[in-house]
């Protein structure tokens, strides 16, 4: 990337930071009463958002990644995405669901690490785009244990240029900074120990009775 195309990426992202942090109006509309809990993920709030005009779909992560640069890379791969009913799966790591209530304005998501020997750390973001504006929801260090699924919600809550809460357009979900782990085997629950212990001593008699044969 040259020097220019660095500085012009640079402009664009310090705008796009400053209208995420206050209630910036673009043509199409504004921030409204959108904030970190419209989007929510194994019960916990998102811990950043922007507000930006571009449309991530097409625009890829240009609207945020300098907004959440102080918490890890720039860099950020595209995992899943939403345009309609179709959900395209771009990871092979990690399975996605997206789900829209009646009204278009709200529903639910989920994030699957398929892998069943790796614990998954990883930044999360959700940009979500409705009528020519989109909001990015940061998730910092999420981890996805082996198998297992988080479940989060969503909602629309910023304003169109009517000043209504448009309808869900695309999404798409981005990560970066993927740590992998070997997952820890489970401990077994103290009610299953005394099973356990039995079932050993009873592979030992068997054995010791066979050696005396």
């Amino acid at each position: 990337m040259t020097f220019a195309a660095i500085f012009k990426t640079a402009l664009l992202s310090a705008a796009l930071l400053g209208a995420g942090s206050a209630n910036a109006t673009f043509k199409t509309g504004s921030i409204g009463g959108a904030s970190v809990d419209d989007v929510t993920l194994a019960g916990d709030n998102a811990d950043k958002l922007v507000y930006s005009s571009l449309n991530p779909m097409s625009k890829g992560s240009l609207a945020f990644s300098l907004a959440f640069w102080n918490t890890g890379s720039l860099f950020w791969n595209k995992l899943e995405t939403v345009d309609g009913k179709y959900v395209t799966d771009y990871s092979s790591r990690f399975d996605f669901t997206f789900g829209k209530d009646k009204t278009g304005k709200s529903g639910t998501w989920s994030i699957t690490n398929v892998s069943t020997k790796y614990d998954a750390t990883l930044d999360l973001t959700l940009a979500i785009h409705a009528s020519n504006a989109s909001t990015a929801f940061l998730f910092d260090e999420t981890t996805i244990g082996a198998g297992e699924t988080l479940n989060g919600t969503w909602d629309i809550e910023w304003l169109n240029k009517g000043g209504q809460v448009p309808g869900f357009s695309n999404a798409v979900l981005f990560g970066r900074d993927l740590c992998l782990t070997t997952a820890i085997p489970a401990v077994p629950e103290p009610a299953t120990l005394p099973m356990l212990a039995g079932g050993l001593a009873l592979v030992a008699l068997a054995a010791r009775r066979k050696s005396k044969k």
